[in-house]
């Protein structure tokens, strides 16, 4: 008889509290081109918690830097407090639903507003997102240039559209799972999978994200281009967590 792999889940966060827990989740902050610190908060930010679920509104967008990405993509970004290791053998799965609502965006332009589940790797500089507009699912893999991780040249992003239907503040339930031995991450959206990739390298913890963007190229596109009073709205909960090992 095959022995049936051993499961592990709970619930990390079911936003029942009247406030954002600070002991499971924190503005995301970085140190920008200038050297100091900067959070990923955006002044019109609405937030909201209690029934299950964080609600997440900036509307417009104010957070906006010229030449330095990490001072302008991610306007609201909350951060696991906890770093989820991954089991040598087996998996480690990410499952949340989430909800987005896009205000004044560029109709199909995937950059312009965006809400994300996000799951990162601050020691490889490994991203993996799903993201979602008013008219668009779409999966992200990134190897970030971080100081004393990773060098310009180990850098890449793809971005991919799913087939995924969705509307103006459609819900669906998104899972990430990533198998240690294979390096191997897997997108599901609503129980289907929809995209796989394979890691450059191996990840030994994620930590656990949701945000809300814009992102268009600051290099391609004007201020005015990219900062034209769109906003966003996102609603993220519960989240869960599953190892099993096998």
């Amino acid at each position: 008889m095959t022995p049936v792999p051993e499961t592990d889940a709970w619930t990390y966060d079911d936003f029942t509290s009247g406030e954002l827990d600070p002991a499971r989740w924190t503005v995301m902050a970085v140190q920008g081109v200038d050297g100091q610190r900067h959070l990923y908060q955006d002044r019109n930010a609405l937030v909201r918690t209690g029934d299950g679920r964080l609600e997440l509104t900036v509307d417009p967008f104010t957070r906006f830097h010229d030449t330095d990405p990490r001072q302008n993509n991610a306007k609201q970004m909350y951060q696991s407090v906890r770093r989820f290791p991954v089991p040598a053998t087996g998996q480690l799965t990410f499952e949340v639903d989430m909800g987005v609502r896009t205000l004044g965006q560029i109709p199909y332009d995937p950059v312009d507003a965006f809400g994300t589940v996000n799951l990162f790797d601050l020691d490889t500089g490994v991203v993996l997102n799903t993201a979602a507009t008013n008219d668009t699912v779409y999966a992200v893999v990134e190897r970030l240039v971080l100081p004393g991780v990773t060098a310009p040249h180990d850098h890449y992003m793809h971005r991919v559209i799913l087939d995924v239907p969705t509307e103006p503040g459609r819900e669906h339930h998104y899972a990430i799972t990533y198998r240690a031995e294979t390096q191997e991450a897997q997108w599901y959206v609503d129980g289907r999978l929809t995209y796989w990739a394979r890691l450059p390298v191996p990840v030994a913890a994620f930590s656990a994200g949701m945000a809300l963007f814009s992102a268009r190229d600051l290099s391609r596109y004007t201020r005015a281009e990219r900062e034209h009073g769109q906003g966003a709205a996102g609603w993220w909960g519960p989240w869960r967590v599953r190892t099993s090992a096998g």
